[in-house]
């Protein structure tokens, strides 16, 4: 016989539903801090993503807020990307231990964003895992480290505990092939996209590529001061040149080439293009010029409500469409 928690309580003495409350209360909170913090997607008999929160770093996501995931090769794993923390670096290696047991051979920084390097030291350290990156991502990585550490101590709080910086023990220029079996792995510079160095993961294989942040699916992406036509080119490229059938994107969920360009490359050529007919009316400088595009046609990607979002976007697009016509 099955009883509701109203029922169950009001079936012992008044003490005794103090206590079962109180069990009770501390049985849903267990339940609710075993959730996972990503999910694990299944994308080829190899490959996983792990697909995180849309949302900002906090103590919940442990700085895990991207969509991140591994590679599984004859001798080993790749993993791609290491987490925002230790702690979220360990949940990584938990999500590879319940699919394969296979030795966690190599993890591929993507950019020189927290949430894509933050974890190394656990994977070096404690894993015994050779980390890599582009030449400069580690320029990235050492240039914003610092900055982006204190951030983590806060937005973390007591999550944070245990993270410590470590730089790649290999880096790369341009392209490089990734030496494992049984699968083909490509890192390749983009030339900046969210950041000055995110790279394509790309399985030529399987037409696919782990994207970093040059691609956001489901959730609004944040342009950098000088970063926008630079974002262009670089989805331009993953388009045009390397066509993956599938991309498992920096965040949101695994999608199609059409839905990253709609959702990445839709917005931005949006943003240029909008800049550029504002000046073309009359506009006088780029605060005017980002006034008059209409970006409602994403309202439906997360972060759109933020106005002062997007308004940074547009500015910072409008100024390099001004520059460049200057």
């Amino acid at each position: 016989m099955m009883f509701s928690r109203t029922a169950l309580c009001r079936s012992v003495a008044p003490w005794g539903q103090i206590l079962l409350a109180a069990l009770l209360w501390a049985s849903a909170t267990l339940a609710q801090a075993a959730e996972p913090i990503f999910k694990t997607v299944k994308v080829t008999e190899r490959v996983y993503a792990l697909v995180g929160d849309l949302g900002q770093r906090s103590p919940a996501n442990l700085g895990n807020n991207m969509t991140s995931g591994f590679i599984i090769a004859d001798e080993g794993v790749v993993v791609v990307d290491s987490g925002g923390s230790a702690e979220g670096a360990k949940l990584i290696v938990q999500a590879v231990r319940a699919v394969t047991g296979k030795p966690i051979l190599w993890v591929v920084n993507s950019g020189g964003q927290d949430h894509r390097w933050f974890g190394n030291d656990y994977f070096q350290r404690v894993i015994g895992a050779r980390v890599i990156a582009s030449a400069p991502g580690v320029l990235d990585m050492k240039a914003r480290g610092l900055q982006q550490f204190e951030a983590g101590k806060g937005n973390l709080g007591e999550k944070f505990a245990g993270t410590t910086l470590a730089y790649p023990d290999v880096t790369f220029v341009k392209r490089h092939k990734l030496a494992v079996s049984g699968v083909d792995i490509e890192l390749i510079e983009s030339g900046g996209a969210h950041t000055k160095a995110d790279i394509f993961v790309w399985l030529p294989g399987d037409k696919l590529v782990f994207s970093g942040d040059i691609v956001f699916v489901d959730r609004l992406l944040g342009i950098q001061p000088g970063m926008g036509l630079r974002w262009i080119s670089a989805l331009s490229y993953l388009r045009d040149e390397l066509r993956p059938v599938t991309v498992i994107p920096g965040h949101g969920e695994v999608a199609t080439l059409g839905t990253a360009m709609k959702d990445s490359l839709g917005y931005l050529t949006l943003l240029r293009d909008g800049a550029a007919k504002a000046f073309k009316d009359g506009a006088f400088d780029p605060v005017e010029a980002s006034q008059a595009i209409d970006q409602t046609p994403f309202s439906y990607l997360v972060n759109f409500t933020d106005a002062q979002f997007r308004s940074n976007n547009a500015i910072r697009m409008a100024e390099e469409v001004f520059a460049g016509i200057r």
